[in-house]
């Protein structure tokens, strides 16, 4: 009977202890107090109500109450509150996020992801450390959103135009490169040590752009007898770096430093023939380069033939940017040259220069040989052309059929290239995109260049912008554009702007050369319009 009575009195004490009343917890100290003991670290922290990264968070956004929801009167006696995501954050942690976590601590050792359960590797990849060695996450981890985390971690946001076909681990792994090549120091030979990060590397590695590079200085361990008045302006070799990375097919390079602060050196932005030399053969082993970026850097003339001297041998470029350099009218001669010679350029973009009346007259000459190369785009803005430079431009526009895009922005044209260019416009019919902006033509060249623009259906796109037109020749300018692209004109504008282009008449015309003798063929003397 004692017996039973100390059953029953022990049933009734234990049933007081499981009362709501008495049954109070601190979950907080509790999920604290796991952390510590499973992993010595109580600032661990493990998340109950979290979120998987496969959830839209706008959904979450979404199914959040706002304040003035939760002020109503209706709200304050619910008990249930099917749209608080958060009703766990005070309870303990599961067993399985507890090995998640140890899991996540231990990666480097147990190497473990596709033997986790689909649900609990979502989990691993969110709380992943971002700073794993890439020897072991590249063969191991294909999923975007740890490759994505890895580089919001080290890089922050991304700057500059993605890839139509991109992702985040190719993203980051030619972050990382670049990162590398950037810091490569000329004086040890450092882009000879890096074989083995570019084996695992290799094969994501399509883009690779260089915003700057090291300048050489004296190595520490040479000797003060040994190191030279004059240092060389050298920069790393490119050789090793294209002999493994051979999916390269886009390739921007600019030799400069970033962010010198007070340690500013003139040095920082030079750069050497050898170093253009070098960079136009390692440029030869890249099968699959179709783009090619040179810009915001110290190219002269001797620069120019040195790096042309390798893209002659080139047969995969598609298009070519020397832009921001100080490239002159030798430096353009040689590019004629890759012009006359390369099978695949279609873009070529020269902005920015000192190409004078000598090499638009090379460059335009280029075009007209047989076997030249497809040329789609020419873009030689900012660069001072002059008369003579325009004019050679236009001899290859009024006797050949490329490009079909071209733009002369702020060349310094004259008044007679204003009339030979609408001249031009009345013979062309494979030019479709122009400008011409920031150059004078005035009235007088206004003119001309509406007589011409009529008697053209081909060009879709003009820009002559700060090119003193007056405003009835803009509307003109305009109504022509139109109607080639075909749009339709209000009936207002189409009279008032169809008066103008009928009134306009050229007040300049060529005289007539004189007359060859018998036998003799007629040629067309260019000379006489440079006069």
């Amino acid at each position: 009977m004692e017996l039973k009575g100390s059953k029953s009195k022990s049933k009734s004490q234990s049933h007081m202890m499981l009362s709501p009343i008495d049954y109070a917890i601190d979950t907080s100290k509790l999920a604290s107090e796991l952390a510590e003991v499973y992993f010595k670290d109580p600032k661990c922290t493990i998340v109950n109500n979290r979120i998987p990264h496969t959830m839209n968070k706008n959904t979450y956004k979404q199914y959040e109450a706002s304040n003035e929801t939760l002020a109503l009167e209706s709200e304050q006696n619910r008990n249930i509150h099917a749209e608080n995501l958060g009703w766990n954050v005070s309870h303990p942690p599961t067993l399985t996020d507890c090995c998640v976590v140890s899991l996540s601590r231990h990666f480097e050792k147990l190497r473990l992801l596709n033997e986790v359960p689909c649900e609990n590797r979502t989990y691993l990849l969110e709380i992943l450390p971002t700073d794993i060695p890439l020897e072991i996450t590249i063969p191991l981890i294909d999923y975007e959103h740890y490759w994505e985390r890895r580089y919001e971690a080290e890089f922050g946001t991304i700057t500059y135009l993605r890839r139509i076909d991109w992702n985040w681990k190719c993203l980051y792994l030619e972050r990382y490169l670049r990162k590398i090549v950037e810091f490569a120091q000329p004086q040890y030979r450092d882009e000879f040590e890096m074989d083995e990060i570019l084996t695992h590397l290799e094969p994501y590695i399509q883009t690779l752009r260089v915003t700057q590079l090291q300048f050489w200085n004296p190595p520490l361990t040479m000797d003060k007898e040994d190191i030279p008045e004059v240092y060389p302006d050298d920069h790393i070799d490119f050789a090793p770096i294209f002999a493994k990375c051979q999916k390269i097919d886009e390739f921007d390079l600019v030799f400069g430093m970033n962010n010198v602060a007070e340690n500013f050196d003139w040095r920082m932005f030079k750069v050497s023939v050898d170093d253009c030399l070098r960079l136009g053969t390692a440029i030869l082993q890249l099968k699959l380069l179709k783009i090619l970026r040179i810009h915001r850097s110290q190219i002269e003339d001797l620069h120019c033939q040195a790096l042309v001297k390798g893209l002659v041998q080139n047969t995969t470029l598609i298009e070519l940017e020397l832009g921001h350099c100080k490239i002159g009218d030798q430096g353009a001669l040689c590019i004629a040259k890759l012009i006359e010679v390369h099978p695949t350029l279609q873009n070529l973009i020269l902005h920015d220069n000192l190409i004078g009346g000598i090499g638009g007259e090379g460059i335009g000459f280029a075009l007209l040989q047989e076997g030249s190369c497809p040329l789609v785009s020419l873009d030689l803005r900012l660069n001072p052309l002059g008369h003579r430079g325009a004019l050679g431009l236009m001899r290859s526009l009024v006797r050949g059929t490329k490009p079909e895009k071209i733009n002369l922005a702020c060349c310094q044209f004259e008044d007679m290239t204003s009339y030979i260019f609408g001249c031009m416009l009345k013979v062309n019919k494979s030019l479709t995109w122009i400008d011409v902006s920031n150059n004078w033509f005035g009235e007088f060249g206004g003119e001309n260049l509406i007589v011409g623009l009529a008697l053209n259906e081909s060009v879709k796109w003009l820009d002559v912008r700060e090119t003193y037109l007056t405003p009835e020749q803009f509307a003109a300018v305009k109504h022509l554009l139109r109607r080639n692209n075909k749009e339709v004109d209000s009936d207002d504008e189409s009279e008032v702007e169809l008066a103008i282009v009928e009134g306009t008449k050229p007040t300049v015309k060529f005289e007539e050369p004189q007359k060859k003798e018998e036998g003799e063929e007629e040629t067309v003397n260019t000379e006489q319009i440079i006069d």
